[in-house]
């Protein structure tokens, strides 16, 4: 059970863990369950340099309800005339009200933060926003949303979406004192998507106490999606699991077929190795001659047939040759197969040698 001092101290903790525990169930939810908020019931305020536009959103679609100068007099008028003609039931102030900006009002960049900054990312990119951005965290309204989690390297993916308060500060000055207090300011990105930026100011502790027994249920809640969560998440990884050999089973099937045409290869590749066993390896030998027969002396023929060794060619000393040749343990029984005679030019012996390859 919470002490007194905790109770006191909890809700705003209690907050920050109820809203990052939600974010993170809310990511288990297909797209089509999760609230559009641009769909939701509001009253937009669009701020030209001397004109002010209401407009009112429903269901996505948006009807506009006046233009006024950009006045306390004219906009006090014209909220006072829809008050009394109840339009958009507005005898009280609404409860959503939105600052529409232009787009080049909003400013946008990645921010790269470790993945154990989730659970507190407001608070940390308020902190670091004099060095990510030209300006302080009061100087500016902004959100942040996570692009990409990556839990392998343990990074997290964050945008950063900001308007500089001087850009809206004058409209909401003006709409507070016709008593309509914004909580938020939409702002279209580049690619044409809404971005909702939070003005709302720091809860009081009438709310903060409001939310804790909120919370009571939320967490309730929590806790039964935290005991169906693991279910759900191994039916999904099974279904993916079955998804991934289904999709393997026509490589399988190729390697399978591989297989059996080695298997049945492996006949002819032992009939290869035994005839090589047989007559020798020919680049062996070949490689041995080269390193036997000297650099003024060459070969005019080589031939290698079932162990036995021929070689022609002209040296100036061939007598030699024998002698290497039965020097080398590859070789046996080095023999001319042929007389030695004198090529024309006189400087060299025609030769021809047979020997037989040792086993």
């Amino acid at each position: 059970m919470l002490s007194a001092p905790a109770m006191q101290a909890g809700p705003g903790m209690l907050r920050e863990f109820v809203l990052w525990w939600a974010r993170q169930m809310r990511a288990f939810l297909p797209k089509r369950l999760v609230p559009d908020a641009t769909h939701a019931a509001a009253l937009i305020v669009t701020a030209g340099p001397r004109n002010v536009a209401l407009s009112l959103r429903r269901r996505g679609r948006e009807t506009e309800l006046g233009e006024y100068p950009a006045d306390d007099d004219s906009l006090a008028t014209g909220v006072a005339r829809m008050r009394a003609t109840g339009v958009a039931r507005m005898r009280r102030a609404p409860r959503r009200v939105i600052v529409r900006v232009g787009p080049g009002a909003l400013l946008e960049r990645p921010v790269e933060m470790p993945l154990a900054a989730e659970r507190d990312l407001d608070r940390i990119i308020g902190f670091e926003m004099d060095r990510l951005t030209p300006f302080i965290a009061t100087e500016v309204v902004w959100n942040t949303a996570v692009a990409q989690r990556d839990v392998a390297q343990r990074r997290l993916n964050v945008r950063l979406s900001l308007v500089p308060r001087r850009a809206v500060q004058p409209c909401l000055d003006l709409l507070s004192r016709v008593g309509l207090h914004p909580a938020w300011v939409e702002a279209a990105a580049a690619d044409g998507t809404s971005r909702r930026l939070d003005l709302a100011a720091p809860r009081t502790d009438r709310t903060a106490h409001r939310a804790l027994a909120i919370a009571g249920g939320v967490v309730a809640a929590l806790a039964a999606a935290v005991i169906v969560t693991p279910f759900v998440t191994l039916a999904l990884a099974r279904a993916e699991t079955e998804h991934a050999i289904a999709m393997l089973q026509p490589q399988v099937a190729r390697v399978e077929a591989l297989r059996q045409r080695i298997a049945a290869d492996s006949g002819s590749a032992d009939a290869l190795t035994a005839e090589r066993t047989r007559n020798g390896d020919a680049l062996q030998v070949l490689a041995a001659v080269t390193d036997i027969v000297p650099d003024d002396s060459w070969l005019t023929e080589f031939s290698l047939r079932q162990g036995k060794l021929g070689l022609s060619g002209q040296s100036p000393a061939a007598a030699q040759l024998i002698v290497a040749l039965g020097a080398d343990p590859a070789f046996r029984n080095p023999a001319f197969a042929a007389p030695v005679t004198r090529a024309p030019d006189g400087h060299a012996d025609l030769f021809v040698i047979r020997a037989e390859l040792a086993p």
